[in-house]
């Protein structure tokens, strides 16, 4: 963009400031960590800028050509609203009191959105993203900025965070950005032609109570107790907070340990593990703390060319050794890969391959799945399946903290209240996992926490969130999961204005609650933005539930947001009915004049429908935009 006239002004204005005594320091005048260099303010919408001075202090707000005069309060707060301003930049912002002159530079107006959620909010491109290499090569566009939040939390809400800086899209910058916000902004900026700024706010793990004031939990069904016991803590929140972290850097300090894990000895051929446990695995053996585990291969090294190793399903982290010799270390957010084993480590008999495996989410150590532990010889593969000894006694027990970024308000304290406020076009959600186990509360716990930001940010900005993506085994037949009711208070969450719900139930992982194609995630929340926010006349949904009636035998279901019609590749899947025994099967489905018509033999006489209904639910009806269709589940009136 072309750089205003009003840079002189305001490098004239700064000037003077200067000459006049002002020191360019912060020691009496304090912005936000959010107001810095490279910020990106949002658009044609009144622009909050905040900070502290001294008490009943006169501060200056300039900007773009313009000025404006504020009084601190009593408290040394203080805010101001520019007014609403078109897209454009680079502008310099400037905040001023007679003693003190802060400056912001490259200051871009777009749009900007906060990214929130837990870890499929937090997945950054470079953590194995489908195509993440080629998305990087592509990812130089300097009017795009990210500010990540620091992983913080609070026993109170906090007036400012702690570190964070606006970092320009490139590629040296871009493989740190959370992937699904990284889609969604990209597509904003090609699409609008104007700067995007993301603020992301999200930690994996967390639950949707962390990030709702705890004000509302106290009224919200479900989290009355928990709340109070926030409120009212048996031990000061500051001592509980100190000891907690202790126990918390002792737990990553054991579980990196590189150095006291080959100091044991343990991964060598020779160590003796005669008292070891021995175990079939995969298998569900309780494996916790630090465990190791050994398995002897006999080889011959005369008669090899190539080996590879691979053991699916290794969570948390590990190293893995092979005749003592260190040949990975795993992080948690990797996917285990086959390993190559060099031929010089290669013995002629007794081989012996062995891991150290931690969890540090909740200290139950897995390893392995059916079919999937093997060793590969000149391409040929030798089960691993089997006999395994373990142990979990090498090495000092790993002391388990509490999750304080898990508490209830906890993360809002830390993480949103110190940001709210900061002009925003709206709010992309992705978040629900850590909510599974109580699904009955979530649809009220989110409208909650929804009404919550908006009421701290003082406007009903949009939100736009992501449904729980497939994932788990697939069930035989139909089953109202957890996972199943979640979706459900999610698509149930829709009844408050400005939201909108991205469907993932296509292209989810059965072996991991990260699935790697994020890519369509960002571009679907993409599309409800544009009908949300922006007002544009858009396909954003796949195909909902709209209304169900019998015809004879038949149960006929109709669909809002149909797009350019239902279609599906092949036979439709998905659709299931239940009797009065609330017993689900599968049901024959067909697409007839953009409705769907049903029927089942096992159920005579159906009262309830539904769609997608599981963990991981085999479902292909979509919109001819390629929009999935919406889970759902409704009872059907009698004729």
């Amino acid at each position: 963009m072309v750089k205003p006239s009003n840079e002189i002004f305001m490098r004239n204005y700064i000037a003077i400031l200067l000459l006049l005594g002002a020191s360019v320091s912060n020691a009496q005048l304090k912005l936000p960590r959010l107001f810095a260099d490279h910020m990106v303010l949002q658009r044609d919408q009144p622009i909050k800028v905040w900070g502290w001075s001294k008490p009943a202090s006169s501060i200056t707000v300039a900007f773009n050509g313009k000025s404006k005069k504020v009084k601190s309060d009593k408290q040394g707060y203080f805010e101001s609203y520019l007014d609403a301003q078109r897209a454009g930049g680079p502008f310099v912002l400037t905040v001023s009191n007679k003693d003190t002159a802060i400056v912001v530079n490259d200051v871009l107006v777009g749009d900007v959105w906060v990214a929130s959620g837990q870890s499929n909010m937090e997945w950054q491109l470079q953590w194995n993203v489908n195509n993440w290499e080629d998305e990087v090569k592509d990812s130089d566009y300097p009017e795009m900025r990210f500010f990540k939040v620091p992983n913080e939390y609070a026993s109170s809400p906090q007036s400012d965070i702690n570190g964070g800086s606006w970092m320009l899209a490139n590629e040296e910058n871009s493989p740190q950005f959370s992937a699904v916000a990284w889609f969604f902004a990209k597509k904003n900026h090609l699409e609008k032609e104007v700067p995007v700024g993301i603020v992301e706010s999200h930690w994996g793990g967390t639950p949707a109570e962390a990030w709702t004031t705890i004000e509302t939990l106290a009224k919200t069904p479900g989290y009355e107790t928990i709340a109070d016991t926030i409120i009212n803590p048996n031990t000061p929140w500051s001592e509980i907070e100190k000891e907690n972290e202790q126990k918390d850097a002792r737990k990553w300090e054991l579980m990196r340990d590189k150095e006291g894990a080959v100091a044991t000895g343990a991964q060598f051929v020779d160590f003796d593990d005669s008292k070891w446990t021995v175990y079939d695995l995969p298998c569900n053996c309780k494996m916790t703390d630090l465990t190791w585990l050994r398995r002897e291969v006999s080889l011959d090294p005369d008669t090899i060319s190539s080996v590879e190793l691979f053991v699916s399903n290794v969570v948390q982290e590990a190293f893995v050794f092979f005749n003592g010799e260190l040949i990975w270390s795993k992080q948690w957010n990797e996917d285990t890969k086959p390993l190559v084993i060099s031929p010089d480590l290669i013995r002629k008999g007794k081989n012996v391959i062995t891991y150290r495996v931690a969890n540090s989410w909740d200290n139950n150590v897995y390893f392995g799945r059916p079919d999937e532990m093997w060793l590969a010889v000149n391409g040929s593969k030798i089960s691993l399946e089997g006999s395994w000894k373990y142990s979990n006694a090498i090495e000092p027990k790993i002391p388990m903290a509490i999750k304080m970024f898990q508490m209830p308000s906890f993360l809002y304290n830390a993480k949103i209240a110190p940001i709210a406020g900061y002009t925003v076009r709206g709010v992309i959600w992705y978040q629900g996992e850590s909510n599974a186990d109580k699904p009955q509360y979530y649809k009220e716990l989110f409208s909650n926490m929804i009404k919550d930001w908006r009421r701290e940010w003082g406007y009903e900005m949009p939100f736009l969130y992501v449904q729980l993506a497939n994932f788990m085994q697939r069930q035989e037949l139909p089953i109202n999961s957890n996972w199943a009711q979640l979706r459900e208070a999610q698509t149930q969450t829709l009844e408050l204005p400005k939201t909108a719900m991205t469907v993932t139930i296509d292209i989810g992982n059965a072996d991991d609650i990260h699935p790697r194609n994020k890519k369509d995630v960002g571009e679907r929340l993409w599309l409800a933005a544009k009908k949300v926010s922006f007002g544009d006349e858009v396909v954003y949904s796949g195909p909902s539930f709209s209304s169900v009636a019998r015809n004879g035998h038949d149960v006929i279901v109709k669909f809002d947001h149909l797009g350019g019609g239902l279609n599906s590749e092949g036979p439709v899947q998905g659709f299931a009915l239940a009797g009065e025994d609330d017993v689900w099967y599968w049901a024959e489905a067909e697409i007839r004049n953009n409705e769907i018509v049903l029927s089942s033999d096992n159920v005579s006489d159906p009262v309830q429908v539904s769609y997608a209904l599981g963990d991981n639910p085999e479902a292909n009806l979509y919109n001819r935009e390629g929009l999935p269709a919406v889970p759902f589940k409704a009872e059907i009136k009698p004729q």
